[in-house]
């Protein structure tokens, strides 16, 4: 589910290792479970406080791990997930509560627990490393990897039974012939390295130039023009791809059926099941094309994109709806995602204090009864939110908005504003049956999704009740800001509690920053976003290309000069727009755009889409080392 650059790397070599691989049984003792535990209880992570009570004798990740797995011969199964992630909390009710999937991992493994979101680099090279091997990736995910920092072979969500098949023929394969699957292993990571380092290869300024008609060609091969989006199976809103189309469209450069393509995706994201229409948020995604069967979980990253696009969308197309639902985005994190006046969750679970998947957004008929008694036109209520129509879930209707008002108004004959009177009076009945409901949240604060949230408050910094919200937000970010060399993952928390900030913090606290600056003219900003630029220069920049981390976790994640942009807006190409914007009042800004080649690659032209913004902002500055031509 996250991004590529590695999706043309060969499967062939992988064969033996894609058919679920490992381990042999070492006399290594296990790490006390109590002093596991303790760690886990303490952690800043309510993803790792979760399994503290697992059997499993799950460690926290750092580097000398592989240290001790080369020690007691026993492998790394490092285990990626998210508090709100729903098959998360299946796998360990199946799995990592089960006695004999701990027997066998606190046995035979070093077990390993990580929050993808404290972890980003680490949880996004082993996702990449699994599409590579096995074709798809996806959360929870649980990769085995070799003392040597090799990943060998990986699987996500499994029943019980499987995972314990899964582990067991690794255990067999290793015992058996541990020596030639560790050197298979090598050899995959630098086969794999080599595919890397071939699509980094320049291309020609030919090739380089044509490179928008390839962006539109395959963003135009995957639309789907009548339920929006990309894809014809599980579809993500995908909100940078749309953004630089939006972008391409106010500048001019967008293919003819771009106006269209937007105009579906965002009316159909916005009504048809992957927003939540009572509440204001959007969930992370939907298992159908048509956006009908959401994964129930809210994440921060999602609504500060969302928001941003339809408000930019709503103000450049004139609508005035699309405006009010990137509004609405931003008003629902504002009272149920905040933690102080100025911090933010960064989720909201798919799972409910019951136990059930989207238990905080479906309806019973009894239920909506309840909510609406002594509503003046409850039926009316009922039909603009689909609830007159069979449960599209087993434990009830998820409201949509499925009626044009003007055919409604006819059909209860009313008018229009009679009509959204009603449907409001209904949702804030709706609203306050639904606040009794339990939803637990991830309340980590973390810094670059605080950046990407301020860049969409820029839009209305002049609003009321958002404008001061986006103040002391503001406020709250130039602090972070300050010392950008010791910036932390998390909002007020210091780098050796939270964890070093990585690269994509750096780059989206920049831009919030710079778009608030920009919105607001506030001209304190300057200086603190040329310290964040010259700081992910210094520190994560080498002859190679970008280091998503200053320190690389494991020997594979090698630098590359441009990440992609799937679910976030790539943290390179952020910085190297905005350090082409502040170039002209930093030297070092200006020597390090200079000694940069920022000619694309064959990975560029081969995942279009995935570099979307990068291909705009190459292909307008010239795409060969022009970037001196600032705007």
């Amino acid at each position: 589910m996250m991004g590529v650059g590695i999706r043309s790397f060969p499967r062939s070599c992988w064969v033996m290792l894609g058919i679920a691989l490992w381990f042999w049984a070492s006399g290594a003792t296990a790490p006390a479970l109590a002093d596991s535990r303790a760690a886990l209880a303490d952690s800043i992570s309510p993803y790792l406080r979760l399994h503290a009570d697992d059997p499993v004798a799950w460690r926290e990740w750092h580097p000398a791990l592989l240290d001790e797995a080369r020690q007691s011969g026993r492998p790394l199964l490092i285990s990626s997930g998210y508090y709100a992630c729903h098959w998360c909390h299946v796998m360990q009710e199946e799995s990592f509560k089960d006695a004999g999937i701990a027997e066998r991992l606190n046995r035979d493994y070093i077990p390993v627990k990580i929050d993808r979101e404290l972890h980003g680099a680490l949880d996004h090279y082993l996702l990449e490393f699994l599409r590579a091997t096995r074709g798809s990736a996806g959360w929870p995910l649980n990769v085995v990897v070799l003392p040597t920092g090799d990943a060998l072979s990986g699987v996500v969500y499994a029943p019980r039974d499987d995972f314990a098949i899964f582990l067991d023929r690794i255990t067999e394969r290793l015992r058996e012939d541990g020596d030639a699957l560790a050197t298979l292993a090598r050899e995959g990571r630098i086969e794999l390295t080599a595919r890397l380092r071939e699509g980094e290869v320049r291309l020609s300024s030919a090739r380089a130039a044509r490179l928008p008609d390839a962006l539109w060609a395959a963003m135009e091969r995957d639309a789907d023009f009548l339920a929006g989006g990309f894809g014809d199976q599980s579809k993500f809103p995908q909100a940078p791809a749309l953004s630089v189309l939006l972008q391409a469209k106010a500048g001019g450069r967008a293919p003819d059926w771009a106006a269209e393509f937007l105009a579906v995706t965002l009316d159909e994201m916005a009504r048809s099941g992957l927003r939540d229409v009572i509440g204001g948020g959007f969930f992370r995604y939907s298992e159908t094309p048509d956006w009908g069967r959401p994964h129930f979980e809210i994440m921060l990253e999602d609504q500060a994109q969302l928001a941003r696009l339809y408000l930019r969308a709503g103000r450049q197309f004139d609508r005035a709806d699309w405006t009010r639902i990137g509004r609405d985005t931003l008003a629902f994190v504002a009272r149920d995602m905040a933690i102080d006046t100025a911090a933010f969750a960064s989720a909201l679970s798919a799972i409910d204090t019951a136990g059930r998947e989207g238990g905080a957004y479906l309806w019973t008929p009894e239920q909506i009864d309840d909510a609406l008694a002594g509503h003046p036109a409850p039926d009316l209520v009922r039909a603009w939110f689909g609830f007159d129509a069979a449960p599209s879930f087993s434990a009830g209707n998820l409201p949509k908005e499925q009626a044009s008002p003007a055919d409604l108004a006819a059909r209860f004959g009313v008018s229009e504003t009679a009509l959204l009177a009603y449907v409001d009076q209904g949702r804030e009945a709706l609203l306050e049956q639904r606040r009794t409901r339990g939803l637990p949240r991830d309340e980590k604060q973390l810094t670059g999704l605080h950046g990407l949230l301020l860049s969409a408050l820029a839009r209305l910094h002049d609003d009321a009740e958002l404008g001061p919200l986006g103040n002391r937000l503001a406020e709250r970010l130039r602090g972070v800001a300050r010392d950008p060399e010791v910036l932390s993952q998390l909002l007020d928390l210091p780098s050796d509690v939270a964890g070093a900030a990585d690269l994509s913090d750096y780059a989206a606290l920049a831009w919030g920053l710079h778009d608030w600056a920009k919105a607001t003219g506030a001209s304190d900003h300057e200086s603190l976003i040329i310290g964040l630029l010259e700081t992910a220069w210094t520190d994560f920049n080498d002859a190679d290309g970008w280091r998503a981390a200053r320190e690389q976790p494991l020997p594979g994640m090698v630098a590359q000069r441009f990440h992609p942009a799937v679910h976030r807006p790539s943290a390179t190409t952020l910085i190297l727009s905005l350090s082409r914007i502040y170039a002209d009042r930093s030297e070092f800004l200006r020597r390090a755009l200079a000694d940069f080649d920022p000619r694309p690659g064959r990975a560029i032209e081969t995942a279009p889409r995935e570099h979307a913004g990068l291909i705009l902002l190459l292909t307008k500055v010239g795409g060969a080392g022009e970037f001196g031509n600032r705007q």
